[in-house]
């Protein structure tokens, strides 16, 4: 099981590590070509500053998406060192459980709606149906559940290793 998650999580990591890098590079290379047309060619592009905008969207919840599966969210670190470190393994866990309620709930239920909403909308400059921008809240919803579920399962699996190696449990115990 622990080689099927690791897989997987590789797998989600270069796919979205590289459609970001890919759209980062896109949107790298439309702003030159902004800053260009408006300062040499002295027409301002008009589709640029709201493809743009669309990016930066897309660009920033599959990021987040990605830093939830590597664990690199802010977190509050004070409260778990106060604690036992039998109880250190719930505030371990509270972390990817609010995350994937959040994910769920908030990006994944409610951009859903949101996707419905706009989906008869279109863009004012590019004509771009507007649910093709809002989807990126449900598939981040969805990615940052699915790390979160990842997460959780490394962590159970840490805990079960730790529980089953004597010297480990042994180190841990006075903890």
């Amino acid at each position: 099981m622990g080689a099927a998650t690791a897989a997987l999580r590789r797998v989600l990591d270069l796919l979205i590590g590289t459609f970001c890098c890919g759209l980062l590079a896109g949107m790298v290379a439309i702003l030159a070509w902004q800053v260009f047309s408006r300062y040499v060619l002295g027409d301002p592009s008009t589709f640029s500053e709201e493809l743009l905008r669309y990016g930066v969207i897309w660009l920033s919840l599959l990021g987040a998406a990605l830093a939830t599966g590597r664990g690199a969210h802010m977190a509050i670190d004070l409260l778990p060192a106060l604690v036992p470190a039998r109880a250190r393994v719930w505030f371990a866990a509270l972390g990817p459980l609010s995350l994937m309620i959040f994910g769920a709930m908030v990006l994944g239920w409610g951009g859903w709606h949101g996707v419905q909403i706009a989906s008869g909308q279109t863009s004012a400059v590019l004509r771009l149906p507007m649910g093709a921008v809002y989807a990126a809240l449900p598939v981040s919803g969805a990615l940052i559940v699915l790390y979160s579920a990842l997460n959780l399962l490394d962590l159970a699996r840490r805990r079960a290793a730790r529980e089953t190696d004597p010297i480990e449990h042994a180190l841990s115990v006075g903890d």
